[in-house]
């Protein structure tokens, strides 16, 4: 007797298959990626390509949930909907592409594993519209379809087939635009961009005081006090294990140098921005990307402190970098205890500092946050403290609204359903410890993590900074601040023919170079180093979005 065929489902079976590179339009990058064979076919990419590659605008709830819009295609994405790829946030778009004309294939790649090819044709400008929207300008490029609008550092690149009149038309309106091969780049700085579908419209909206009857000039980072001493890329290839891996540095001596370290921030805490706007704004000769943040809600994750303020606390006794310009940085785990007590002596340890990691119990907010705090989880309630006192108690409801942050009050939040048993006008204490107490004594702190290296010796630990086996396993470009005793380094780690060195693998390496201290930073797709504006080294080439960095600036007093 022959044996029964198998249900037709189970024939059309066919294993998801899974990849880190990526070709948009010919533009080859490293990203994760998955395809799965149905009817029809699904498609997951990262966040940070859909946003930097794409165009694609996201918003985000306080339950985690997406909205992507790209050319007036909705797609809503539950946190259940959401995936893992490589530690990046991924979203499933196969329909999403199919629906706007982007071709999606998978193809073996010249290595042999699996390529991701995706194609999207320019399209044609129709016309250049432009008006004045109470105190701002808005201009409009209304086109034949759906066109690849990408982010490269500061500026935005078009994928159009005749942008001299998008050029013409951008430059009429004082916007800084230029070619850039055959793409059309046009300077991001204070410019806020979406697309519209039905007609395909991109729409650029820039303040009008902003705004030049000239295009200002597109040029690197000023140089400031002493152009002729500006700080040099240099690179090395080093080898471990039977791979080969690029090197990319630039060192400075934070006692003698003209040169000081400087943390980079947005100054409000919500909100995710190119690295090359980062420095600009602090006049930053060079930049790297700094501390981990939760990509969807665009909040950070880590510790960061600038001249003795507090923008974010310390998480998980992580590894950070701490230092007093005119000194030798400290690298070492660090901790924040906050806790609020009572005229009783009753205490309520809070969780956080205007982070967004969060957990059941409570958590601290105030001005550095931002103007406002907006829930970061469902059914929040809150307590505002001035002066020592309760002076007003939210409910879910009126924390939905978003809270004001004044300077000089503080908001505690519940989640988890926890409870303060305070009323209005209870006389209540703010109180805090830093551990270790020598990096409370620095004013300028940046935590991400692991510890890589301490005194010259590998002090990797993942388990005990809170990191998963498989991020600790995870191959990717590295980005790493170090130290050899006399000079502070700001490193780029990238693997020749191979996806980047492993932690362990990233230590060893550091130790080649005769390194003493090493804290590994946000990687990945994040990786990026700056030299006077220019980028010297991107990681997987896709200019993702971050929160933080590091620079170096001119000292104004030695």
């Amino acid at each position: 007797m022959l044996p029964l065929e198998p249900p037709a489902a189970l024939i059309s079976q066919v294993a998801p298959r899974e990849g880190a590179d990526i070709s948009i339009n010919g533009k080859k990058m490293q990203a994760p990626w998955r395809w799965e064979e149905s009817s029809p076919p699904k498609l997951w990419l990262p966040l940070d390509v859909l946003e930097a590659q794409f165009g694609v605008n996201k918003t985000s709830a306080a339950n985690g949930n997406l909205n992507l819009s790209w050319f007036g295609r909705d797609l809503g994405v539950s946190v259940q909907n959401q995936r893992s790829l490589q530690d990046e946030v991924a979203v499933e778009v196969g329909d999403l592409f199919r629906n706007l004309g982007v071709d999606s294939k998978v193809k073996t790649s010249p290595l042999g594993g699996s390529m991701l090819e995706l194609e999207l044709p320019a399209a044609r400008v129709l016309q250049v519209r432009n008006s004045r929207l109470q105190s701002q300008l808005r201009v409009v490029l209304d086109l034949s379809g759906p066109t690849l609008v990408q982010k490269q550092g500061g500026n935005l690149l078009l994928n159009l087939s005749n942008p001299e009149i998008a050029l013409r038309g951008l430059r009429q309106q004082g916007l800084a635009a230029q070619m850039n091969g055959s793409l059309l780049q046009l300077s991001s700085q204070g410019i806020t961009n979406f697309s519209l579908g039905s007609p395909a419209r991109l729409v650029f909206d820039q303040p009008l005081q902003r705004a030049s009857t000239s295009p200002p000039a597109i040029e690197p980072l000023a140089a400031a006090a002493n152009p002729n001493a500006s700080p040099a890329m240099e690179q090395k290839i080093l080898n471990l294990n039977g791979q080969r891996y690029q090197i990319s540095f630039v060192r400075f001596d934070p006692i003698r140098s003209a040169y000081a370290l400087v943390p980079l921030s947005r100054k409000q805490m919500e909100g995710l921005g190119s690295l090359t706007g980062l420095a600009r704004a602090q006049g930053a000769l060079v930049a790297l990307n700094g501390g981990f943040f939760n990509r969807v809600r665009e909040l950070p994750l880590g510790g960061l402190r600038e001249q003795g303020a507090w923008l974010s606390g310390p998480i998980l006794n992580r590894g950070a970098i701490a230092w007093q310009i005119g000194q030798q940085p400290i690298f070492s785990n660090v901790r924040l205890e906050e806790w609020l007590r009572d005229s009783q002596g009753n205490r309520w340890p809070l969780g956080a500092l205007n982070s967004g990691y969060v957990q059941k119990g409570f958590g601290h907010y105030n001005s550095l946050w931002g103007a406002a705090y907006r829930p970061i989880t469902s059914q929040e309630s809150g307590w505002i403290l001035e002066n020592g006192r309760v002076i007003e108690i939210l409910s879910a409801e009126q924390m939905a609204a978003g809270v004001p942050l004044r300077q000089g009050s503080a908001l505690v939040v519940a989640r988890g359903g926890s409870q303060l048993p305070l009323q209005l006008g209870d006389a209540v204490q703010l109180q805090r410890d830093v551990f270790p107490e020598q990096m409370n004594s620095m004013p300028n702190l940046l935590q991400a993590g692991p510890l890589l290296l301490n005194q010259g010796q590998v002090v990797l630990n993942g388990a005990a900074e809170n990191f998963s086996p498989a991020f600790m396993e995870q191959r990717a470009p590295r980005s790493v601040v170090a130290g050899d005793g006399d000079q502070v380094w700001l490193i780029v780690l990238e693997g020749l023919d191979n996806r980047g060195p492993t932690l362990a693998e990233s230590a060893e390496l550091l130790l080649q170079l005769g390194l003493k201290q090493a804290l590994n930073l946000d990687g990945g797709s994040s990786t990026a180093l700056l030299v006077e504006g220019r980028e010297g080294k991107s990681g997987r080439g896709i200019g993702s979005a971050i929160h933080n960095g590091l620079g170096l600036v001119v000292r104004t007093n030695r």
